[in-house]
């Protein structure tokens, strides 16, 4: 029997009681179980943690109820311990730590935010944020809703109610001072804003007024866990009223000092954090704007420097071509100076030359003929091929172009074979002449001579 008691206890220290749950939350967080009940529902507790019962059999079974109905079953169902510490929000209040269920310090959990003046709140901005800061930039953050001004109360709390007009009023049973409730906390509402850089003696807080009634900021202890609404605004009270007095206002809580407004450091902080983050934003896209022209630059150099390159690289291959065409001319008008002087070198070798070369007969006359006809020949097609500026003219184009030519100068000397004239022409074609293949079918089928004057 021990050893199933043994096993019963093990199996129960896996799950938790429903009641220890919400009971625990409820203190640590100084609310009633029901206002925690609401909260859990909020955050559609039904999908994350399943309620369990044991059964006759000492078996954990799922219960198919809703937490909001458990009821009075919430001291015979539980949750499953590993999914209530996997829950975050149960699990972020800090009760369970130390895997323990009453590990609760609800003062603690309260008072972990210090609260400021306002000259202690402009010397924290002046000292940790780059601004100017006074009462009117205090102001300011207020407004626009980066920190909220607040005062301390430590008193009877009286909810407010709204009449058929909608007006707001204190209850009439005050007589039975259920509604009266001691807290201890920070307290807000709306106007109080406009409120920072009025340098009057005292502030007077608003009575029954809609649209600026007073509200809980921040709740440091509560002496009761009865839930009551404070959604429609809050009347404080210095001590709690007595029944059937008909001038319990007059410990009403009505004002407060100027140099009583509070800021909470931890909302000053995260303001602070925001500043930082968004200098931080705005240099990160400061930098990323300054590499982006630059790339931009550097994309916009390579490809002005690309172009420079391939200008360059034409004008160098033209070069090259002028300096080929150069040296080959050069070496042609030696070849026909050469020409020149081994002609009249023939010419002044001769004995008895006649006076002219018609006197000349036979074989004198041919061999004095024929190197001048082959000459001309040369210096004719030299000299269309110097046209030729498409290049298009072949070396067999050029035979037909000269035979034209030379047969009205003297039929006898031109030979039948057209082999012979290109053999003369070999000396003086240029090179792109002799290449092979068809003639290109741009090649003119006759050319122009233009003499200058």
């Amino acid at each position: 029997m021990s050893d199933l008691i043994k096993e019963l206890e093990a199996r129960k220290d896996d799950y938790f009681l429903v009641a220890d749950v919400i009971n625990a939350m409820a203190n640590a967080t100084n609310s009633a179980p029901d206002e925690v009940v609401k909260y859990l529902m909020g955050f559609d507790i039904d999908e994350h943690l399943t309620i369990f019962y044991m059964d006759e059999y000492y078996s954990f079974e799922p219960y198919c109820s809703w937490l909001e109905q458990v009821g009075n079953d919430a001291n015979i169902t539980y949750f499953k311990k590993a999914d209530v510490m996997a829950f975050e929000p149960i699990t972020k209040h800090g009760i369970f730590k130390d895997d323990s269920l009453y590990y609760i310090n609800p003062l603690q959990k309260n008072l972990d935010d210090d609260y400021l003046t306002m000259d202690e709140v402009v010397t924290t901005l002046n000292s940790k944020v780059d601004m100017s800061c006074d009462y009117d930039k205090i102001r300011d953050l207020a407004r626009k809703r980066k920190i909220t001004p607040c005062f301390y109360f430590s008193g009877y709390v009286c909810p407010l109610l709204k009449d058929a007009q909608g007006e707001l009023f204190i209850s009439s049973s005050t007589s039975s001072n259920s509604q009266f409730k001691m807290m201890t906390g920070y307290f807000t509402y709306r106007l109080l804003v406009e409120k920072i850089s009025s340098y009057g003696e005292y502030i007077t807080l608003p009575d029954c007024e809609v649209g600026n009634e007073i509200l809980i900021y921040r709740l440091l202890e509560r002496q009761d866990d009865t839930n009551i609404s404070y959604s429609n605004g809050l009347a404080l009270f210095e001590s709690k009223p007595h029944p059937f007095v008909s001038d319990n206002n007059r410990d009403k809580f009505s004002c407060i000092g100027f140099d009583e407004i509070r800021f909470s450091k931890r909302e000053l902080d995260g303001y602070i954090a925001s500043t930082q983050t968004t200098s931080d934003n705005h240099f990160i896209e400061h930098v990323k704007l300054v590499e982006g022209d630059k790339a931009k630059q550097l994309e916009s150099l390579k490809t002005e420097n690309d172009k420079l390159n391939a200008r360059l690289n034409k004008a160098s291959e033209i070069y090259r071509q002028n300096q080929s065409e150069i040296k080959e001319l050069k070496a042609q008008l030696e070849k026909a100076a050469a020409d020149i002087t081994e002609l009249k070198e023939q010419l002044s070798n001769k004995i008895d030359a006649p006076d002219s070369i018609d006197e000349l007969k036979g074989i004198a006359k041919l061999n004095i003929e024929k190197p001048i006809f082959i000459s001309s020949a040369k210096a004719i097609a030299r000299y269309l091929w110097s046209l030729d500026k498409s290049e298009a003219i072949r070396t067999g184009d050029m035979v037909q172009q000269v035979k034209a030519i030379m047969i009205k100068v003297n039929y006898d000397l031109l030979p039948s074979e057209d082999e012979t004239i290109r053999t003369w022409l070999a000396e003086v074609a240029p090179p792109h002449a002799k290449k092979s293949g068809r003639t290109p079918k741009n090649a003119p089928s006759e050319i122009t001579l233009t003499m200058k004057k």
